[in-house]
């Protein structure tokens, strides 16, 4: 039952309590250990590299736990080590703010807390009579079974002050009734309109010149200027199978299929025991489908065969296919389908292959370290690429990914550094150098041309919209916009229940273009509507105004609703400006791979 009882605890509260309780028997290694190295310091707060890696194999840990049968690879591991930053930077910002905030508990709200549990452990069936929590039987069992009280007082001793530090960020909400009202109208003031949608996206012939890209530029120069920026040049290196491995695989699919054909009927079974797929376990079947649904090679191969047939081996993409036709039918659109299974080989490069590959790996890296990657890249006929620039805060680099490490190297070192050999989760090795490396400064035109160019043909198919809209209005009377507009293929969007905020299917939001559909009366047109977004006309069906009595009814819980809406937003708020402006020095790349 003690089992049973910890299965139904939320996770939640378990790991936040374990972890809270950790980082509070960290901070007091933290004062023992006078060592200048620094993993991260946060607002002036050090994490040593002993603490940093006790944080990483707790991770670890946790997840190997949940995880019994599942193996941590390199892109299970990268997001682990992520995680755990993400974690140490959040425990200290909340234990900074505990303290900021002065809050403490008592050992009587503990007890009181106690008394009166979470919804998670009233829900546990063991608490409950006839379905619903009873106090009695709790309170009996926890008195009986001191483990589960403590590990229970445990986690409240270790998540009540977080949750008096969030109640106390919500208080500083106020809410009047003025604002409770003008909520209840705006979800309240509704339409139901039919709108003639002039749509930008529609003039697709439309052309960027390069004079324009310039002007654009040059009018809006300053929002192309930016913060310190880097760039790497960099070779992606992946291991691949030699010939002589192609030949191989080739030579095991060719004895596979003699083995298959001389005992058909355990196809499945072969199949399970030596197939490379992902549909291994199934005993290769692939179940139903259409030609187009599989690459040539093999759609070509199954699609000819009779039922019950096996083919010979079939070179595809993937590698050596031998394939069983198991029924041929046609579907509810006319189209042949077959089922069958496959054993798939797969080219793999050999052990002599990686081994030479790493070799690989570790001569190029010794070259660049001599001579920089663009020479090295040249010696070993690869091509060096340069990512485009990123920024301090960036969190992805172009060609590389998500590569947090990379970042902070960047900042913390001189240009043409070259960084640590790096491991990417398909295998592939990156081999990457600071090549650029500048100030605050301007983006360069061609580095900005390409978002420009959308931008500037986005203007000019607004405008053309609107052009397109003033001489439809021109041209035609109200009465006659919706029999023009479908003769004209110009599209006609209906709306139900909009109201000042609402989303329009096709359209988004556009708040311009509800608010002149709310200031019309039912059974009227709006007349010409243009936005920095594209042209309307809208014809208002219905129109449904706020029920004021029914406000006034309802205004105790309609007052708490937005209440708890408002302090949730401010807490979230409050929470992200934590974090934005919290002093963050991130050492991890000098200690950690």
């Amino acid at each position: 039952m003690f089992e049973d009882l910890r299965k139904h605890s939320s996770w939640i509260v378990i790991v936040i309590a374990a972890v809270f309780i950790l980082s509070m028997a960290i901070g007091g290694v933290s004062s023992a250990l006078i060592k200048k190295a620094k993993v991260a310091e946060i607002n002036g707060e050090k994490i040593t590299p002993k603490e940093y890696q006790q944080y990483i194999e707790r991770t670890f840990a946790n997840y190997a736990q949940q995880n019994p049968d599942k193996q941590i690879d390199d892109k299970t591991a990268a997001k682990l080590r992520e995680d755990t930053w993400k974690q140490v930077v959040d425990e200290v910002l909340i234990t900074q703010a505990l303290k900021k905030h002065k809050i403490k508990v008592t050992d009587k709200e503990i007890a009181d807390k106690l008394k009166n549990p979470s919804d998670d452990i009233k829900a546990i069936p063991q608490f409950q009579i006839d379905g619903k929590f009873d106090q009695d039987t709790y309170l009996d069992f926890i008195t009986q079974n001191l483990d589960f009280a403590t590990l229970l007082e445990n986690q409240i001793r270790s998540t009540l002050p977080i949750e008096k530090l969030y109640d106390e960020i919500r208080s500083e909400v106020e809410i009047t009734e003025e604002d409770v009202k003008a909520d209840y109208i705006e979800k309240n003031n509704l339409a139901d309109a039919k709108i003639i949608y002039f749509n930008p996206r529609n003039f697709k012939d439309i052309k960027a010149e390069d004079s324009e890209i310039e002007k654009y530029y040059n009018e809006h120069k300053e929002d192309y200027k930016k913060g310190p920026a880097r760039k790497y040049r960099y070779v992606k290196l992946s291991v691949t199978p030699s010939e002589a491995d192609k030949k191989l695989t080739e030579s095991r699919a060719k004895d596979l299929f003699k083995e298959v054909i001389s005992n058909p009927d355990n196809f499945a079974n072969i199949a399970k025991e030596k197939s490379e797929g992902p549909s291994a376990s199934k005993g290769g079947d692939l179940g139903y489908f259409t030609h187009n649904k599989m690459v040539k090679p093999f759609a070509d191969a199954a699609f000819a065969m009779e039922v019950g047939e096996i083919s010979k081996p079939v070179k595809t993409q993937f590698g050596w296919h031998i394939i069983k036709v198991e029924d041929i039918r046609t579907n509810d659109k006319g189209e042949k389908e077959v089922r069958a299974r496959h054993i798939l080989l797969e080219d793999k490069p050999s052990a002599e292959t990686e081994v030479a590959f790493d070799q690989r790996v570790e001569d190029f890296y010794a070259a660049a370290k001599k001579d920089g990657v663009e020479k090295a890249a040249e010696k070993f006929g690869e091509t060096a690429n340069e990512t485009r620039e990123f920024y301090e805060d960036a969190t992805y680099i172009s060609g590389l990914g998500r590569e947090p490490e990379m970042i902070n190297f960047a900042f913390k070192n001189r240009l043409n550094k070259l960084y640590d050999l790096t491991q990417k989760e398909d295998g592939s090795y990156i081999i990457a150098e600071i090549s650029y490396h500048v100030g605050d400064h301007y983006q360069e035109l061609e580095d900005v041309k390409s978002s420009i160019e959308r931008k500037v043909i986005k203007e000019k198919q607004i405008a053309a919209a609107i052009e397109e809209a003033k001489k439809f209005v021109d041209e035609h009377k109200p009465e006659e916009y919706f029999a023009a507009a479908e003769k004209a293929n110009i599209e006609i969007v209906e709306k139900k229940g909009l109201n000042a905020t609402a989303s329009i299917p096709k359209i988004g939001k556009d708040e311009e273009l509800n608010k002149a559909i709310l200031a019309t009366e039912e059974g009227n047109f709006t007349g010409l509507i243009t936005t920095e977004k594209a042209a309307y006309i809208a014809y208002v069906e219905k129109r449904v105004k706020p029920d004021m009595n029914k406000f006034n009814e309802e205004l105790e819980k309609l007052t708490k609703e937005y209440t708890e809406k408002k302090q949730n937003e401010h807490l979230n708020e409050w929470y992200r400006d934590l974090k934005d402006n919290a002093e963050i020095i991130d050492n991890r790349s000098e200690f950690f791979n």
